[in-house]
Protein backbone atom coordinates (compact mmCIF):
# COMPACT_ATOMS: atom_id res chain seq x y z
CA UNK A 1 0.00 0.00 0.00
CA UNK A 2 1.19 3.85 -0.69
CA UNK A 3 2.01 5.93 2.02
CA UNK A 4 -0.37 9.18 2.38
CA UNK A 5 2.13 11.26 0.93
CA UNK A 6 2.75 9.12 -2.26
CA UNK A 7 -1.06 9.15 -2.14
CA UNK A 8 -1.50 12.81 -2.19
CA UNK A 9 1.44 13.13 -4.70
CA UNK A 10 -0.38 10.33 -7.50
CA UNK A 11 -3.75 12.67 -7.20
CA UNK A 12 -2.35 16.05 -7.68
CA UNK A 13 -0.06 14.29 -10.76
CA UNK A 14 -2.94 12.72 -12.09
CA UNK A 15 -4.27 14.38 -15.36
CA UNK A 16 -7.97 14.90 -14.58
CA UNK A 17 -7.82 14.99 -10.56
CA UNK A 18 -6.49 18.16 -9.30
CA UNK A 19 -6.58 19.61 -5.27
CA UNK A 20 -7.47 23.20 -5.74
CA UNK A 21 -6.36 26.07 -3.07
CA UNK A 22 -9.69 27.65 -3.58
CA UNK A 23 -11.36 24.56 -0.99
CA UNK A 24 -10.42 26.85 2.38
CA UNK A 25 -12.34 29.89 0.87
CA UNK A 26 -15.26 28.06 0.21
CA UNK A 27 -14.87 25.74 3.91
CA UNK A 28 -14.26 29.46 5.53
CA UNK A 29 -17.54 30.70 3.54
CA UNK A 30 -19.98 28.35 4.62
CA UNK A 31 -18.33 28.42 7.71
CA UNK A 32 -19.30 32.20 8.37
CA UNK A 33 -22.60 30.92 6.70
CA UNK A 34 -23.23 28.02 9.54
CA UNK A 35 -22.14 29.97 12.41
CA UNK A 36 -24.38 33.36 11.33
CA UNK A 37 -27.20 31.01 10.64
CA UNK A 38 -26.90 29.70 14.03
CA UNK A 39 -26.74 32.98 15.62
CA UNK A 40 -30.12 34.19 14.50
CA UNK A 41 -31.64 31.46 15.46
CA UNK A 42 -30.18 31.89 19.06
CA UNK A 43 -31.85 35.73 18.85
CA UNK A 44 -33.69 36.21 21.86
CA UNK A 45 -32.38 33.83 23.85
CA UNK A 46 -29.98 36.29 25.48
CA UNK A 47 -32.23 38.76 25.81
CA UNK A 48 -35.21 37.43 27.08
CA UNK A 49 -35.65 39.72 29.78
CA UNK A 50 -35.71 42.71 27.60
CA UNK A 51 -38.01 41.44 25.10
CA UNK A 52 -40.53 40.10 27.89
CA UNK A 53 -40.45 43.79 29.62
CA UNK A 54 -40.56 45.66 25.77
CA UNK A 55 -42.84 43.53 23.96
CA UNK A 56 -44.65 41.94 26.76
CA UNK A 57 -43.65 38.26 25.42
CA UNK A 58 -43.77 35.18 27.10
CA UNK A 59 -41.40 32.35 27.79
CA UNK A 60 -43.30 30.62 25.72
CA UNK A 61 -43.07 32.44 22.75
CA UNK A 62 -39.47 32.75 23.24
CA UNK A 63 -38.91 29.42 23.33
CA UNK A 64 -41.24 28.79 19.78
CA UNK A 65 -38.89 31.44 17.94
CA UNK A 66 -36.39 28.65 18.50
CA UNK A 67 -37.85 26.00 18.06
CA UNK A 68 -38.99 26.76 14.95
CA UNK A 69 -35.18 25.49 13.67
CA UNK A 70 -36.12 22.05 14.24
CA UNK A 71 -40.01 22.40 13.49
CA UNK A 72 -39.35 23.26 9.77
CA UNK A 73 -36.28 21.02 9.74
CA UNK A 74 -38.56 18.23 9.56
CA UNK A 75 -41.23 19.85 7.26
CA UNK A 76 -39.05 21.48 4.66
CA UNK A 77 -36.31 18.76 4.61
CA UNK A 78 -37.36 16.99 1.64
CA UNK A 79 -37.06 19.86 -1.00
CA UNK A 80 -33.81 21.51 0.42
CA UNK A 81 -32.12 18.42 0.09
CA UNK A 82 -33.22 17.77 -3.19
CA UNK A 83 -31.82 21.23 -3.90
CA UNK A 84 -28.64 20.49 -1.76
CA UNK A 85 -28.08 17.46 -4.06
CA UNK A 86 -28.89 18.68 -7.78
CA UNK A 87 -26.38 21.98 -6.84
CA UNK A 88 -24.89 22.68 -3.58
CA UNK A 89 -24.45 26.25 -5.13
CA UNK A 90 -27.87 26.50 -5.40
CA UNK A 91 -29.05 25.19 -2.32
CA UNK A 92 -26.12 27.49 -0.38
CA UNK A 93 -27.48 30.91 -1.71
CA UNK A 94 -31.26 29.73 -1.37
CA UNK A 95 -30.03 29.37 2.64
CA UNK A 96 -28.31 32.77 2.83
CA UNK A 97 -30.80 34.59 0.82
CA UNK A 98 -33.60 33.34 3.69
CA UNK A 99 -31.39 34.50 6.21
CA UNK A 100 -30.64 37.86 4.58
CA UNK A 101 -34.43 38.24 4.17
CA UNK A 102 -35.77 37.35 7.30
CA UNK A 103 -33.41 39.60 9.33
CA UNK A 104 -33.20 42.41 7.04
CA UNK A 105 -37.21 42.29 7.53
CA UNK A 106 -36.89 42.08 11.03
CA UNK A 107 -34.59 44.78 10.98
CA UNK A 108 -36.55 47.09 8.83
CA UNK A 109 -39.74 46.84 10.52
CA UNK A 110 -37.89 47.83 13.95
CA UNK A 111 -36.40 50.79 12.18
CA UNK A 112 -39.79 52.30 11.76
CA UNK A 113 -41.00 54.35 14.31
CA UNK A 114 -45.01 53.77 14.04
CA UNK A 115 -44.88 50.03 13.61
CA UNK A 116 -46.58 48.70 16.68
CA UNK A 117 -45.22 45.24 19.10
CA UNK A 118 -48.01 43.07 16.93
CA UNK A 119 -46.32 43.84 13.60
CA UNK A 120 -42.85 43.55 15.01
CA UNK A 121 -43.35 40.30 16.65
CA UNK A 122 -45.44 38.64 13.28
CA UNK A 123 -41.61 39.64 11.55
CA UNK A 124 -39.88 37.55 14.45
CA UNK A 125 -41.76 34.65 13.84
CA UNK A 126 -40.86 35.01 9.61
CA UNK A 127 -37.61 35.34 10.69
CA UNK A 128 -37.63 32.07 12.56
CA UNK A 129 -39.21 30.42 10.16
CA UNK A 130 -37.20 31.60 7.18
CA UNK A 131 -34.25 31.01 9.07
CA UNK A 132 -35.29 27.02 10.36
CA UNK A 133 -35.53 26.58 6.47
CA UNK A 134 -31.95 27.91 5.93
CA UNK A 135 -31.00 25.19 8.30
CA UNK A 136 -31.48 22.22 6.61
CA UNK A 137 -28.83 22.91 3.51
CA UNK A 138 -26.34 24.36 6.30
CA UNK A 139 -26.78 20.98 8.70
CA UNK A 140 -26.91 18.66 5.67
CA UNK A 141 -24.09 19.92 3.54
CA UNK A 142 -20.87 19.69 5.50
CA UNK A 143 -19.93 15.80 3.89
CA UNK A 144 -21.42 17.52 0.53
CA UNK A 145 -18.44 20.18 0.53
CA UNK A 146 -15.97 17.50 1.86
CA UNK A 147 -16.32 15.30 -0.85
CA UNK A 148 -16.75 17.87 -3.91
CA UNK A 149 -13.74 20.25 -2.57
CA UNK A 150 -11.30 18.03 -0.81
CA UNK A 151 -8.76 15.22 -1.08
CA UNK A 152 -9.50 11.68 0.82
CA UNK A 153 -6.84 12.40 3.19
CA UNK A 154 -8.05 15.81 4.07
CA UNK A 155 -11.74 14.43 4.47
CA UNK A 156 -12.07 14.44 7.82
CA UNK A 157 -11.13 17.19 8.88
CA UNK A 158 -12.82 19.62 6.38
CA UNK A 159 -16.45 18.00 7.65
CA UNK A 160 -15.38 18.72 11.25
CA UNK A 161 -14.57 21.94 10.36
CA UNK A 162 -17.70 22.80 8.57
CA UNK A 163 -19.66 21.27 11.27
CA UNK A 164 -18.73 22.31 14.48
CA UNK A 165 -17.82 25.84 13.77
CA UNK A 166 -21.60 26.19 14.56
CA UNK A 167 -20.86 25.72 18.04
CA UNK A 168 -19.41 29.05 17.98
CA UNK A 169 -22.49 30.90 17.59
CA UNK A 170 -23.63 30.70 21.01
CA UNK A 171 -20.57 32.39 22.08
CA UNK A 172 -21.54 34.97 18.98
CA UNK A 173 -24.84 35.71 20.03
CA UNK A 174 -23.92 35.73 23.43
CA UNK A 175 -21.12 38.42 22.67
CA UNK A 176 -23.34 40.75 20.30
CA UNK A 177 -26.10 40.99 23.07
CA UNK A 178 -23.81 42.21 25.90
CA UNK A 179 -21.91 44.73 23.80
CA UNK A 180 -25.35 46.38 22.29
CA UNK A 181 -28.08 45.13 24.53
CA UNK A 182 -27.94 46.92 27.75
CA UNK A 183 -28.56 45.05 30.97
CA UNK A 184 -32.17 45.63 31.54
CA UNK A 185 -31.62 45.88 35.31
CA UNK A 186 -29.02 48.81 34.43
CA UNK A 187 -31.67 50.94 33.54
CA UNK A 188 -33.04 51.27 36.97
CA UNK A 189 -31.84 53.27 39.92
CA UNK A 190 -31.92 49.89 42.49
CA UNK A 191 -30.74 47.42 39.77
CA UNK A 192 -33.69 45.23 40.08
CA UNK A 193 -35.53 43.97 37.47
CA UNK A 194 -38.18 46.28 36.08
CA UNK A 195 -41.94 45.74 35.41
CA UNK A 196 -44.16 46.61 32.70
CA UNK A 197 -45.46 49.39 34.95
CA UNK A 198 -41.76 50.71 35.59
CA UNK A 199 -41.16 51.58 31.83
CA UNK A 200 -40.90 54.91 31.08
CA UNK A 201 -40.63 56.36 27.72
CA UNK A 202 -37.30 57.39 28.00
CA UNK A 203 -36.46 53.75 29.37
CA UNK A 204 -38.29 52.53 26.53
CA UNK A 205 -36.76 54.31 23.80
CA UNK A 206 -33.30 53.18 24.76
CA UNK A 207 -34.20 49.76 24.88
CA UNK A 208 -35.76 49.80 21.43
CA UNK A 209 -32.79 51.71 20.39
CA UNK A 210 -30.42 48.62 21.86
CA UNK A 211 -32.94 46.32 19.66
CA UNK A 212 -32.42 47.95 16.79
CA UNK A 213 -28.45 47.80 16.76
CA UNK A 214 -29.03 44.44 17.86
CA UNK A 215 -31.49 43.73 14.81
CA UNK A 216 -28.68 44.73 12.20
CA UNK A 217 -26.06 42.96 13.93
CA UNK A 218 -27.49 39.66 12.33
CA UNK A 219 -28.89 41.35 9.24
CA UNK A 220 -25.99 43.61 7.60
CA UNK A 221 -23.42 39.97 8.06
CA UNK A 222 -26.36 37.96 6.66
CA UNK A 223 -26.70 40.47 3.54
CA UNK A 224 -22.53 40.68 3.26
CA UNK A 225 -22.25 36.45 3.12
CA UNK A 226 -25.39 36.05 0.77
CA UNK A 227 -23.18 38.26 -1.64
CA UNK A 228 -20.06 36.69 -0.93
CA UNK A 229 -22.14 33.20 -1.93
CA UNK A 230 -23.33 34.73 -5.16
CA UNK A 231 -20.01 35.81 -6.03
CA UNK A 232 -17.38 32.90 -4.66
CA UNK A 233 -19.44 30.02 -3.93
CA UNK A 234 -19.38 27.26 -6.89
CA UNK A 235 -20.66 24.16 -6.58
CA UNK A 236 -17.83 22.33 -7.52
CA UNK A 237 -14.61 22.98 -8.76
CA UNK A 238 -13.76 22.12 -12.38
CA UNK A 239 -11.46 19.11 -12.08
CA UNK A 240 -11.91 16.95 -9.09
CA UNK A 241 -10.09 16.44 -5.59
CA UNK A 242 -10.45 12.39 -6.09
CA UNK A 243 -11.65 9.53 -8.12
CA UNK A 244 -14.55 8.92 -5.71
CA UNK A 245 -16.05 12.81 -6.07
CA UNK A 246 -16.06 11.91 -10.46
CA UNK A 247 -18.00 9.10 -9.32
CA UNK A 248 -22.15 10.14 -10.32
CA UNK A 249 -24.17 9.40 -7.23
CA UNK A 250 -27.30 7.53 -6.67
CA UNK A 251 -30.57 9.45 -7.24
CA UNK A 252 -32.41 11.25 -4.22
CA UNK A 253 -34.89 7.82 -3.53
CA UNK A 254 -32.01 5.08 -4.03
CA UNK A 255 -29.76 7.49 -1.83
CA UNK A 256 -32.70 7.07 0.68
CA UNK A 257 -33.48 3.57 0.40
CA UNK A 258 -29.73 2.96 0.64
CA UNK A 259 -29.83 4.81 3.95
CA UNK A 260 -32.61 3.09 5.14
CA UNK A 261 -32.16 -0.26 4.20
CA UNK A 262 -28.36 0.11 5.99
CA UNK A 263 -27.95 -1.67 8.87
CA UNK A 264 -24.88 -0.01 10.29
CA UNK A 265 -26.16 3.07 8.74
CA UNK A 266 -29.00 3.31 11.19
CA UNK A 267 -27.38 2.46 14.05
CA UNK A 268 -24.37 5.11 13.37
CA UNK A 269 -27.32 7.80 12.89
CA UNK A 270 -29.42 6.45 16.46
CA UNK A 271 -25.92 6.65 18.23
CA UNK A 272 -25.57 10.08 16.71
CA UNK A 273 -28.69 11.35 17.56
CA UNK A 274 -28.76 9.97 21.16
CA UNK A 275 -25.29 11.70 21.91
CA UNK A 276 -25.57 14.50 20.44
CA UNK A 277 -29.28 15.11 20.97
CA UNK A 278 -29.05 14.71 24.83
CA UNK A 279 -26.00 16.79 25.10
CA UNK A 280 -27.83 19.83 22.85
CA UNK A 281 -30.97 19.40 25.11
CA UNK A 282 -28.43 19.60 28.17
CA UNK A 283 -26.58 22.81 27.07
CA UNK A 284 -29.88 24.57 26.20
CA UNK A 285 -31.17 24.07 29.86
CA UNK A 286 -27.03 24.24 31.31
CA UNK A 287 -27.70 28.19 32.86
CA UNK A 288 -30.52 26.95 34.55
CA UNK A 289 -29.17 23.90 35.92
CA UNK A 290 -25.89 24.80 37.33
CA UNK A 291 -27.05 28.19 38.83
CA UNK A 292 -28.60 25.94 41.38
CA UNK A 293 -25.30 24.42 42.38
CA UNK A 294 -23.75 26.10 45.72
CA UNK A 295 -21.08 26.31 47.96
CA UNK A 296 -22.69 27.38 51.14
CA UNK A 297 -24.90 30.45 50.22
CA UNK A 298 -22.67 31.11 47.76
CA UNK A 299 -24.18 29.56 44.26
CA UNK A 300 -22.90 29.66 40.63
CA UNK A 301 -23.79 33.21 38.91
CA UNK A 302 -25.69 32.90 35.38
CA UNK A 303 -23.21 35.33 33.71
CA UNK A 304 -19.98 33.21 34.59
CA UNK A 305 -21.97 30.24 32.90
CA UNK A 306 -22.76 32.30 30.35
CA UNK A 307 -18.80 32.69 29.61
CA UNK A 308 -18.46 29.27 30.16
CA UNK A 309 -20.24 27.99 27.15
CA UNK A 310 -18.20 30.50 25.52
CA UNK A 311 -15.02 28.73 26.33
CA UNK A 312 -16.45 25.38 26.26
CA UNK A 313 -17.44 26.39 22.59
CA UNK A 314 -14.30 27.41 21.47
CA UNK A 315 -12.28 24.50 23.10
CA UNK A 316 -14.63 22.09 21.41
CA UNK A 317 -14.11 23.35 18.06
CA UNK A 318 -10.64 23.53 18.66
CA UNK A 319 -9.97 20.10 19.94
CA UNK A 320 -12.68 18.67 17.36
CA UNK A 321 -10.46 20.08 14.40
CA UNK A 322 -7.56 18.87 16.38
CA UNK A 323 -8.72 15.00 16.35
CA UNK A 324 -10.10 15.11 12.69
CA UNK A 325 -6.47 16.00 11.37
CA UNK A 326 -5.04 13.59 13.82
CA UNK A 327 -7.87 10.92 11.97
CA UNK A 328 -6.91 11.76 8.53
CA UNK A 329 -2.95 12.10 9.24
CA UNK A 330 -2.78 8.39 10.75
CA UNK A 331 -5.09 4.83 10.01
CA UNK A 332 -6.99 4.78 13.44
CA UNK A 333 -9.84 2.47 13.40
CA UNK A 334 -12.33 4.76 13.61
CA UNK A 335 -15.14 3.06 15.12
CA UNK A 336 -12.96 1.85 18.02
CA UNK A 337 -11.65 5.06 18.80
CA UNK A 338 -15.12 7.00 18.75
CA UNK A 339 -16.12 3.99 21.35
CA UNK A 340 -13.25 4.90 23.52
CA UNK A 341 -13.81 8.83 23.36
CA UNK A 342 -17.75 8.03 24.56
CA UNK A 343 -16.40 5.54 26.82
CA UNK A 344 -14.23 8.81 28.17
CA UNK A 345 -17.31 11.03 28.05
CA UNK A 346 -19.80 8.61 29.86
CA UNK A 347 -16.86 8.55 33.21
CA UNK A 348 -16.54 12.31 32.75
CA UNK A 349 -20.61 13.20 32.66
CA UNK A 350 -21.07 10.99 35.28
CA UNK A 351 -18.78 13.02 37.45
CA UNK A 352 -20.36 16.46 36.16
CA UNK A 353 -23.63 14.91 36.93
CA UNK A 354 -23.21 13.87 40.42
CA UNK A 355 -21.79 17.26 40.93
CA UNK A 356 -25.40 18.69 39.78
CA UNK A 357 -27.13 16.57 41.66
CA UNK A 358 -25.06 17.45 44.69
CA UNK A 359 -23.86 14.33 45.85
CA UNK A 360 -20.12 15.40 44.94
CA UNK A 361 -19.77 18.58 47.32
CA UNK A 362 -17.04 20.90 47.44
CA UNK A 363 -15.75 23.14 50.21
CA UNK A 364 -14.76 26.17 47.84
CA UNK A 365 -16.24 27.83 44.93
CA UNK A 366 -13.14 28.31 42.98
CA UNK A 367 -12.35 24.61 43.32
CA UNK A 368 -16.27 23.75 42.10
CA UNK A 369 -15.61 26.21 38.81
CA UNK A 370 -12.53 24.91 38.12
CA UNK A 371 -13.94 21.12 38.55
CA UNK A 372 -17.06 22.30 36.50
CA UNK A 373 -14.98 24.16 34.20
CA UNK A 374 -12.42 21.15 33.10
CA UNK A 375 -15.23 18.40 33.28
CA UNK A 376 -17.67 20.20 30.64
CA UNK A 377 -15.13 20.86 28.25
CA UNK A 378 -13.46 17.58 28.01
CA UNK A 379 -17.04 16.11 28.16
CA UNK A 380 -18.07 18.26 25.59
CA UNK A 381 -15.16 17.73 23.45
CA UNK A 382 -15.57 14.11 23.09
CA UNK A 383 -18.71 13.89 22.15
CA UNK A 384 -18.59 16.44 19.37
CA UNK A 385 -15.15 15.33 18.29
CA UNK A 386 -17.08 12.21 17.41
CA UNK A 387 -19.34 13.42 14.99
CA UNK A 388 -17.82 14.15 11.98
CA UNK A 389 -15.56 11.39 12.66
CA UNK A 390 -19.25 9.36 12.60
CA UNK A 391 -20.21 11.40 9.50
CA UNK A 392 -17.44 9.83 7.45
CA UNK A 393 -18.04 6.80 8.39
CA UNK A 394 -21.78 6.34 7.49
CA UNK A 395 -20.84 7.89 4.51
CA UNK A 396 -17.94 5.26 3.84
CA UNK A 397 -20.32 2.57 4.42
CA UNK A 398 -23.46 3.97 2.46
CA UNK A 399 -21.13 5.19 -0.48
CA UNK A 400 -22.84 6.06 -3.64
CA UNK A 401 -25.37 7.48 -1.93
CA UNK A 402 -25.50 10.85 -2.15
CA UNK A 403 -23.67 13.16 0.59
CA UNK A 404 -26.47 15.49 1.05
CA UNK A 405 -29.26 12.60 1.60
CA UNK A 406 -26.58 11.20 4.26
CA UNK A 407 -25.76 14.56 6.08
CA UNK A 408 -29.44 15.18 5.48
CA UNK A 409 -30.79 12.23 7.80
CA UNK A 410 -27.94 12.29 10.19
CA UNK A 411 -28.43 16.10 10.78
CA UNK A 412 -32.30 15.72 10.88
CA UNK A 413 -32.18 13.26 13.80
CA UNK A 414 -29.98 15.02 16.01
CA UNK A 415 -32.45 17.77 15.59
CA UNK A 416 -35.60 15.57 16.18
CA UNK A 417 -33.88 14.54 19.06
CA UNK A 418 -33.33 17.26 20.86
CA UNK A 419 -36.66 18.34 20.03
CA UNK A 420 -38.01 15.68 21.63
CA UNK A 421 -35.90 16.10 24.59
CA UNK A 422 -36.69 19.45 24.81
CA UNK A 423 -40.59 18.87 24.81
CA UNK A 424 -40.42 16.98 27.60
CA UNK A 425 -39.77 19.68 29.52
CA UNK A 426 -43.27 21.22 29.45
CA UNK A 427 -44.25 18.05 31.11
CA UNK A 428 -45.94 19.00 34.28
CA UNK A 429 -43.64 18.54 37.35
CA UNK A 430 -40.71 16.44 35.47
CA UNK A 431 -38.04 18.78 36.43
CA UNK A 432 -34.80 18.81 35.14
CA UNK A 433 -33.19 15.97 37.03
CA UNK A 434 -33.73 13.21 34.84
CA UNK A 435 -31.48 15.12 32.33
CA UNK A 436 -28.27 14.46 34.85
CA UNK A 437 -28.99 10.70 34.37
CA UNK A 438 -29.64 10.56 31.07
CA UNK A 439 -26.47 12.60 29.95
CA UNK A 440 -24.06 9.82 30.99
CA UNK A 441 -26.08 7.05 30.04
CA UNK A 442 -26.57 8.63 26.26
CA UNK A 443 -23.03 8.18 25.46
CA UNK A 444 -22.91 4.79 27.19
CA UNK A 445 -25.93 3.83 24.38
CA UNK A 446 -23.92 5.30 21.36
CA UNK A 447 -21.69 3.29 22.27
CA UNK A 448 -23.51 0.02 22.26
CA UNK A 449 -25.66 0.78 19.04
CA UNK A 450 -22.09 1.16 17.15
CA UNK A 451 -20.36 -2.19 18.93
CA UNK A 452 -22.17 -4.11 16.37
CA UNK A 453 -21.39 -1.72 12.97
CA UNK A 454 -19.21 -3.64 10.09
CA UNK A 455 -17.25 -0.85 8.84
CA UNK A 456 -16.82 -1.20 5.00
CA UNK A 457 -14.37 2.04 3.33
CA UNK A 458 -16.20 1.54 0.05
CA UNK A 459 -15.30 5.26 -0.71
CA UNK A 460 -11.66 5.15 0.39
CA UNK A 461 -11.03 1.93 -0.78
CA UNK A 462 -11.73 3.44 -4.57
CA UNK A 463 -9.42 6.35 -3.98
CA UNK A 464 -6.81 3.83 -2.57
CA UNK A 465 -7.15 1.43 -5.17
CA UNK A 466 -6.80 4.17 -8.15
CA UNK A 467 -3.65 5.82 -6.42
CA UNK A 468 -2.50 2.14 -6.64
CA UNK A 469 -2.52 2.12 -10.29
CA UNK A 470 -1.42 5.18 -11.15
CA UNK A 471 1.60 4.21 -9.52
CA UNK A 472 2.15 0.84 -11.16
CA UNK A 473 1.48 2.50 -14.26
CA UNK A 474 3.98 5.27 -13.07
CA UNK A 475 6.74 2.48 -12.51
CA UNK A 476 5.67 1.07 -15.95
CA UNK A 477 6.50 4.14 -17.95
CA UNK A 478 9.85 4.73 -16.45
CA UNK A 479 10.67 0.80 -16.97
CA UNK A 480 9.88 1.67 -20.63
CA UNK A 481 11.59 4.81 -21.00
CA UNK A 482 14.81 3.06 -19.61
Amino acid sequence: MPSQDDSCALLESSSDIKVHKKRWLILLLFSLVAIMQDTIWNTWNPIESTATVVYGWSDDLIELLSNYGYIFYVIAFLPVVLILKTSLRKAMCFSAFLMTLGTMWRALYLQDPNVNKKTFTVSCHICSILNGIANIAVGSAPLAISAVWFPPEQRVTATAIATVFTGMSSGMSFLLSSLIVRPIDSLLPNGTMPSPEDITPELLDALIQDLRYYMFSNAIPAGLLFVFIVAFFPSSPATPPSISSKQTRLSLLASFKSVLMNRGAWLIVLGLAISQGVLSAWTAKQVVKLCKICVGPACLKRSWIRYLGVYTALATTVSTVIIAQIADRTKIRVKQTVALMLSLACFVFLLLSLISLGIIKFGSLFFLKVCITFFMIIGNSLVVSTMPLLMEMAMEICYPASEAVVGGCISLSVNIATVILLSMFHIPGIGMEWLDYLLPLSCMVAVLALLPVRVEYNRKMLDSEVCLIDREESRSSNDIEQ
